[in-house]
């Protein structure tokens, strides 16, 4: 028996569920442009023009996406579903949302497979490869400003973590455990302080999630160690997807060894330039290192934690966010973590800067961001596709 949808402000239009399983469905087959778009076009569709949703339970919604964790966009569907449609509601939109670019990610993983060393594909990606550096780069400023401000205890945390990750070339579990350890005193709020309200739309990190990822991995690539694994790292999605793209290298490239620096880079590409959330990175890393169950294991592992959070978690979340000492513990951590993944974005450009070429694509990506921050992130992946078809028969042809 489904649990009651939450009565809270209800809008006028009452969808059905599966009214709500097609719309996501179409959304995920069209939607480009980021969490943000995303998110923006559910306002128009399901409060302005169908009223399926008031803009109250829209703004809980969009507070839900940002504080748990899921991609922000899927967050925000799976919340849609849950509040129109109870658990039922939810779980239909969760697979209906997450389908075709599921099915769109395993037809190109496939092809993949076939023609991956062809040179065309490989100029693809000799121009996307860098392009993607800046967008994690980005991903990892922007997560740094929104998460550290302009506290300098936190950005020394974060520069000690990037420091350590360079030296080490790992993300040391140790170091976030220790960083939380003294974040329970030098980070917590006055006593008096009221709860830490919700951060604002945007990339943000799990610092539970920092502590599962480097929790006990088995790195066996079996069907369900991969659904382990990307369960785990659905713990850190917040907002955008890139910002899981350094851990998942720092995993599945540096430790486990399931790909290659090239088959990662091309992996994380390839969720840029299709619909849906970013994180179908997990379909495209499934595929190569399992085939068909591998994909829809690690798909359903990372989108997983949205789901749970939404229909069980959300109470026990704001109860211990409630706590001084774990708000400190948690921001603590993620100093260590925002720090981490800098310093593996670093780490990955490496593998995509080969050259004096793909170091301009990327100083010229990154300078696009930093002057037109809105630009669609697709738009940017397709200059750097075009680039790279032009200068690599230059330079290796």
């Amino acid at each position: 028996m489904n649990p009651a949808p939450p009565a809270d402000d209800a809008a006028s239009g009452r969808p059905t569920r599966l009214d709500l399983a097609w719309y996501f469905l179409r959304l995920g087959a069209g939607g480009f442009g980021g969490p943000v778009a995303l998110a923006n076009t559910m306002h128009r569709d399901l409060v302005e023009q169908r009223a399926w949703l008031s803009e109250r339970e829209y703004a809980d919604g969009l507070a839900l996406a940002t504080a748990c964790p899921g991609p922000l966009a899927y967050q925000l569907g799976v919340y849609c579903g849950y509040v129109r449609g109870g658990l039922a509601g939810a779980l239909l939109v969760a697979i209906a949302f997450a389908l075709a670019p599921f099915l769109i990610v395993v037809a190109i993983a496939a092809l993949y497979g076939r023609f991956q060393h062809a040179w065309q594909l490989r100029a693809v990606f000799y121009g996307v490869a860098p392009v993607i550096v800046a967008l994690i780069l980005k991903a990892c400023w922007n997560l740094g400003r929104k998460t550290l401000k302009r506290s300098a205890p936190s950005w020394l945390f974060a520069a000690i973590a990037a420091t350590v990750t360079l030296i080490f070339r790992a993300e040391l579990i140790s170091l976030f455990l220790g960083a939380g350890l003294i974040g329970c005193w030098l980070f917590a709020p006055p006593a008096a302080a009221a709860p830490l309200p919700a951060a604002p739309a945007g990339p943000r990190i799990s610092a539970i999630g920092a502590l599962a990822i480097g929790g006990a991995f088995t790195g066996v690539a079996t069907t369900a160690g991969l659904f382990v694994f990307f369960f785990k790292t659905g713990l850190m999605v917040f907002g955008s997807g890139l910002v899981i793209a350094p851990f998942l290298k720092a995993y599945v490239v540096d430790q486990y060894h399931w790909l290659s620096n090239q088959q990662f880079l091309d992996a994380v590409a390839i969720g840029m330039i299709t619909p849906g959330p970013v994180v179908i990175t997990a379909t495209f890393v499934g595929y190569l290192v399992r085939g068909l169950p591998g994909a829809i294991a690690a798909t359903v592992g990372i989108f997983a934690p949205a789901l749970l959070f939404t229909a069980l978690a959300v109470p026990l979340l704001k109860r211990v966010r409630g706590s001084r000492r774990v708000q400190g513990f948690l921001h603590g951590i993620t100093t260590a973590v925002v720090g981490a993944l800098f310093g593996t974005g670093l780490l990955i450009a490496e593998s995509a800067i080969v050259d004096a070429a793909t170091a301009v694509l990327a100083a010229a990506a990154f300078a696009a961001l930093l002057w037109r921050p809105r630009w669609p992130e697709p738009l940017l992946v397709g200059f750097g596709l075009l680039a790279g078809l032009v200068l690599y028969g230059r330079h290796f042809g």
